[in-house]
């Protein structure tokens, strides 16, 4: 066993990792008993605390990794937290031999934490194994509301007319109340699932939420009703199988109804730690309480001047009142440590984020939404770093930005183009163009994937222009409303873009025609096999039976030779067979009609057969001489909707 003498003391290691605290960060890492309030400041070195925080209490107080809560927001800062903990340890080991193992430590994204206590034995309760839980990420939610026959089982509750669901629901998110509502199904999903994710995230009871819009008689209360019973039908539709379906928000629901209904939940973690604890929601924050609840040594840092997932639910009151709510949940005062001295930023860079920020009012009424502090900076000399443009119009503005940026690459002030960035309140803006078009004028390309729609980046255009010529146009109707005919504007443009591309390559125009061939030999095969089992009086449902159903079929008058080949086919005839054997359900004649039409590629094997023609065999070129990798960047996001959609549908 080693001793404190065998260890080396803290100070050792930061010389050895060539870091020098400030009195208060040394104060933040040698905290030991109860809550511990950070609040921090740009560049401040927040996370580097937490980390030599972490280190403190295994090495040097003896608490297991396991008896440490460590939580962040995103996979990325999780990824960073984990490896630099592992990292500051390994130079304990190095000097004493003895190895920590992190791999039962909580540390990750609250989410994924989140998954983890639902399937600890450590919070179940009286220690049975929970429920099967399948995770739907952002992309799955969406197609399951997507998806007919669970779109029209939820909306059901509604009790009004399956037309008029997608009009009413949308009706509901209008800002003003006199404009004509949406009948776009896209918005109304992603209407429902902002509300319903709202709804889990603020933790909000379903019947009080009810009472509530009944008492204050807000605007279509009614529907308000009505739509707070169609979150409640969609969480039980999710627990409605021997898995139990979850979304990202339910996901947290989850958790913290075990930790609170598991009277020992909340002596598992010795210490409570949360990175970036501005952009919490209210059921995290409840979560965090809950589980630190016993020993009540919970820590939290952030900078309420970064809080950005407002539109996530996120609130930076969690953080700005954290000491009140200690004093209400664990009935104790935090100690509070500013961390307020930038070691990152130039010092005319920090006077000006103070003089921008004390312009602000973070007041309304009693309420306060911001910490007082006053940044530091570290660094104290006095070059200039910040400049502002000269009056005129944007387009000028940026003109004279771009010209600004490429005096600093030309004279070498900035080595590469990379390190610069813009930021904009949204990429959609009009002005992020504009900017984009000033730095192509002076030979810079900038890549901003989330500018505009996806499907409206070239390599998309490209990619479902030729698609459409294999599997055809959708026809354009009459149905009033801008997004659908924004969708066949679009379907217009590809339509042509897929034309000339095809036009380009002799080659990929010939691979296409054969495509198309197959899917109109296999639509025709279908519609004949289909007249057959119409005039027999069949029942698609029914067991494929051989003995009954194979000659009427293959005798059908029209039937191509690769159908005929595909009925008598002997793996699936002895796949019948072999079921009936067994007493396993028989493949039903649906099934064998549609796997006697079927095609031996998907969508995902279309486009990586289009990747070889020399269109988009470019863009790969490209990225393998280091030129431009913003196109395989965007193909590799097409594969991963393609791949996704196949697996949903």
């Amino acid at each position: 066993m080693l001793t404190s003498v065998d260890i080396p003391k803290i100070e050792e290691l930061w010389l050895e990792a060539e870091f020098t605290p400030n009195d208060n960060q040394k104060a933040a890492i040698r905290h030991v008993d109860g809550p511990l309030y950070l609040t921090a400041g740009p560049g401040s070195g927040k996370t580097r605390v937490l980390l030599w925080r972490a280190l403190n209490l295994i090495v040097y107080h003896h608490v297991k990794p396991e008896e440490i809560y460590l939580a962040t927001f995103t996979e990325k800062a999780a990824f960073q937290l984990q490896e630099g903990l592992r990292a500051l340890l390994g130079l304990v080991t190095n000097q004493t031999g003895v190895s920590y193992d992190l791999g039962r430590m909580y540390i990750g994204t609250v989410h994924a934490l989140c998954q983890r206590i639902l399937a600890d034995r450590k919070f179940a309760i009286d220690r049975q194994r929970t429920p099967r839980i399948r995770l739907m990420d952002e992309l799955s939610q969406y197609f399951y509301f997507m998806n007919g026959k669970n779109w029209q089982r939820l909306t059901d509750n509604l009790g009004i007319d399956q037309d008029q669901v997608i009009e009413y629901i949308n009706g509901m998110f209008l800002s003003n109340p006199n404009a004509v509502p949406s009948l776009s199904k896209h918005e109304a999903v992603n209407n429902c699932i902002m509300f319903f994710n709202r709804m889990a995230e603020e933790n909000l009871d379903h019947d009080i939420a009810v009472q509530q819009a009944e008492l204050r008689r807000v605007t279509h209360h009614k529907r308000i009703q009505n739509l707070i019973g169609l979150c409640r039908a969609y969480g039980d539709d999710l627990r409605d199988g021997a898995v139990i379906l979850t979304d990202f928000s339910l996901l947290q629901r989850e958790a913290l109804r075990l930790v609170q209904n598991n009277p020992t939940a909340n002596r598992v973690f010795r210490y409570v730690i949360v990175d970036e604890y501005q952009d919490t929601n209210t059921i995290q924050e409840q979560i965090f309480f809950a589980l630190s609840g016993g020993h009540k040594n919970i820590c939290v840092v952030g900078d309420d001047d970064q809080a950005l997932y407002r539109f996530r639910g996120a609130t930076v009151e969690n953080f700005v009142q954290f000491p009140q709510r200690c004093r209400e949940v664990l009935s104790t005062e935090p100690t509070t440590i500013p961390l307020n001295r930038n070691y990152r930023s130039r010092e005319q860079i920090v006077t000006f984020y103070n003089q921008f920020i004390d312009h602000c009012n973070w007041t309304e009424g009693k309420a306060t939404y911001r910490v007082p502090k006053i940044i530091e900076a570290h660094r104290t000399d006095a070059t200039a770093s910040v400049v502002a443009s000269t009056g005129g119009s944007p387009e000028d503005t940026y003109t004279e930005i771009a010209g600004l940026i490429r005096q600093l690459i030309d004279t070498g002030k900035v080595k590469d183009a990379n390190q610069i960035a813009f930021l904009f309140p949204s990429l959609k803006s009009e002005h992020v163009q504009r900017a984009m078009d000033a730095l192509e004028q002076v030979g810079l390309r900038a890549y901003a994937p989330r500018a505009g729609r996806f499907l409206e980046v070239d390599e998309a255009m490209d990619v479902f222009g030729i698609y459409i010529h294999v599997f055809g146009k959708p026809e354009r109707g009459s149905f009033p409303g801008r997004d659908y005919n924004d969708f066949h504007n679009w379907i217009d443009e590809i339509e042509l873009r897929g034309r000339d591309l095809l036009a380009q390559d002799q080659d990929m125009q010939k691979f296409i025609r054969e495509r198309r061939a197959q899917l109109d030999l296999a639509a025709s095969d279908y519609r004949t096999l289909l007249s057959v089992v119409q005039r027999q009086g069949w029942s698609l449902d029914v067991a494929y039976s051989i003995d009954v159903m194979k000659r009427a079929l293959y005798s059908a008058p029209g039937l191509s030779e690769h159908g005929k080949r595909a009925l008598v086919n002997r793996s699936f005839e002895n796949a019948v067979q072999s079921r009936l054997k067994r007493g396993q359900a028989p493949f039903t004649l649906d099934y064998a009609l549609k796997r006697a039409t079927s095609i031996d590629w998907s969508v995902l094997d279309l486009f990586y057969r289009l990747s070889g023609f020399k269109h988009f065999k470019a863009m790969y070129d490209l990225a393998e001489r280091g030129e431009d990798e913003a196109p395989i960047c965007n193909l590799g996001l097409i594969t991963q909707y393609l791949a996704r959609f196949m697996d949903e549908y």
